[in-house]
């Protein structure tokens, strides 16, 4: 799976933003940082591997601005846009 998030209220980049994205009985957690690395720049995308598991139970942001966000029945292999509900 892989997120691309956008803050309304937040920053626009979604610096700061703490995601977690539970599947079964494991729970993973991403930070987005902006992608930015000492002499580098990666994607700001985040990745989380999903073992064989299609489905997502539960995907939590925890936006910059407080706002707290759940999404949940979200299908495995794919891009996901999440953007900040106002």
């Amino acid at each position: 799976l892989m997120l691309d998030l956008e803050g309304t209220r937040s920053n626009r980049e979604a610096i700061g933003a703490l995601v977690r994205v539970t599947t079964g009985s494991v729970t993973q957690t991403r930070l987005q940082d902006g992608g930015v690395h000492h002499r580098s720049q990666n994607h700001p995308r985040l990745h989380v591997g999903l073992g064989g598991n299609t489905t997502i139970d539960k995907i939590t942001v925890h936006w910059p601005s407080g706002t707290v966000q759940e999404l949940s029945g979200i299908k495995a292999d794919q891009v996901l846009h999440i953007k900040e509900t106002e």
